[in-house]
């Protein structure tokens, strides 16, 4: 009778724990995280930092918390292959006899004990590989009870009031060497000069590079230095821009409220942030327009004509380095939405030039170079205004591009 009433008792037991731990498992579990930073650029690095908290009565022998970040962001995770080979492609570093590699995965898990009242602290290092306005979400916990009979799972919210939002900023970059104009049928690449230099001031001469386009060379100054020698075109103040971005990645998107080419767009809106980083330099002020939805509460003005549909996004004007970190953060936070089709929004720009030719210069940022974009600069430039078009493709529609028209193709 005394064993039966040990194994009645060892059984009670049993069961008693695990219908505690079912039901009582994560009542008291807090999950916190937080960004070491809350503003980046694309391809920095940040720390993220996990506390996971046990502040029940219930012991946790095992605990997993599986973390996940959104698309853009991945851990950085530092791996041993002193027994195999390394990718020359990997970073690598040399560590006693054996060798580390970075490796990149979007999801990482992690095995804890939990006592009572006690908490575990982490540290990963994240990449940000692309712009964007970024928040953690919750993970995935799954605990067992003490004897390992019960395995259960919930998802995990992060604790409120904590710093778990990131903005990665889109890095601006060099144009130089990398667009080439139109103009030059031979290829080569040019310098971007059209926003801060004026190609009828000389100032000066300097020795040829490789970008620069042939009808710079200074003949007389070769002939003094013996060596090929360029203009330098004195930089002017005088100017005021706007820059206006095209969402469309197609002449005829095939859903009409979204790019069916997301990477095109992607490196417009890096271009955007390149010649928007070279104007701020100058200190030139500049208006920032896209045919894209204004993020609600962010103050935004929109553009509308009630009669056509038209929404597009005006923010600005922008100038110097102060005021252009606003129109970074607005490129960071556009989503890959459309909110009103390239060929009418350009249509609305002929037809409302007073809305968009505040400025002496409208430059254009562009997947793709279409005869609606050269009617516009033609329509422009009858009322004073000079179109500078940007593309980040090589896709032209119109053919051959007049002479007089400002076309930048990416190389």
């Amino acid at each position: 009778m005394l064993f039966f009433a040990a194994a009645a008792a060892v059984i009670a037991v049993i069961t008693l724990q695990y219908f505690l731990y079912k039901k009582h498992c994560f009542d008291n579990v807090v999950y916190r995280a937080f960004f070491s930073s809350d503003e980046v650029y694309t391809g920095d690095d940040v720390y993220l930092y996990e506390e996971l908290r046990n502040n029940g009565r219930l012991p946790l022998p095992y605990i997993r918390i599986e973390t996940d970040l959104p698309d853009g962001l991945m851990f950085t995770l530092l791996e041993d292959s002193s027994a195999g080979t390394v990718r020359s492609s990997e970073k690598s570093e040399e560590k006693g006899t054996g060798r580390l590699r970075a490796r990149y995965e979007k999801a990482v898990h992690s095995t804890f004990v939990l006592r009572p009242n006690s908490k575990i602290t982490r540290r990963w290092r994240v990449i940000c590989g692309r712009r964007g306005d970024y928040a953690l979400e919750g993970v995935t916990a799954t605990a067992t009870d003490i004897l390992g009979y019960l395995i259960t799972s919930k998802r995990i919210e992060p604790e409120e009031g904590v710093r778990n939002k990131l903005t990665v900023l889109p890095l601006p970059g060099e144009l130089d060497g990398k667009y080439a104009s139109s103009r030059y049928i031979c290829g080569d690449a040019i310098s971007n000069t059209c926003p801060v230099t004026d190609p009828v001031r000389i100032c000066g001469s300097r020795e040829y590079t490789a970008s620069d386009p042939m009808n710079r060379i200074n003949w007389k100054s070769t002939a003094v230095h013996g060596k090929l020698m360029v203009n330098i075109e004195e930089k002017t103040v005088r100017h005021r821009y706007s820059v206006m971005l095209n969402m469309n990645s197609r002449e005829i998107e095939q859903f009409p409220d979204r790019p069916s080419d997301p990477p095109s767009v992607e490196k417009c809106i890096v271009l955007c942030a390149s010649i928007l980083d070279r104007i701020a330099r100058e200190d030139l002020p500049v208006s920032f327009f896209v045919n894209s939805e204004p993020e609600p509460g962010t103050g935004k003005e929109a553009v509308s004509d009630d009669e056509t549909g038209c929404r597009i996004t005006a923010a600005g004007p922008f100038r110097g380095k102060s005021d252009m970190v606003y129109a970074l953060r607005l490129l960071a936070g556009l989503d890959m939405t459309i909110s009103v089709p390239a060929d009418r929004m350009f249509d609305h720009v002929a037809a409302h030039p007073e809305l968009y030719s505040s400025n002496e210069n409208l430059i254009i940022v562009s997947p793709y170079f279409d005869s609606r974009m050269l009617n516009l600069g033609k329509a422009m430039s009858e009322r004073g205004v000079h179109v500078i078009y940007y593309i980040s493709t090589s896709r032209n529609s119109v053919g051959q591009i007049p002479s007089d028209a400002d076309v930048y193709f990416r190389l």
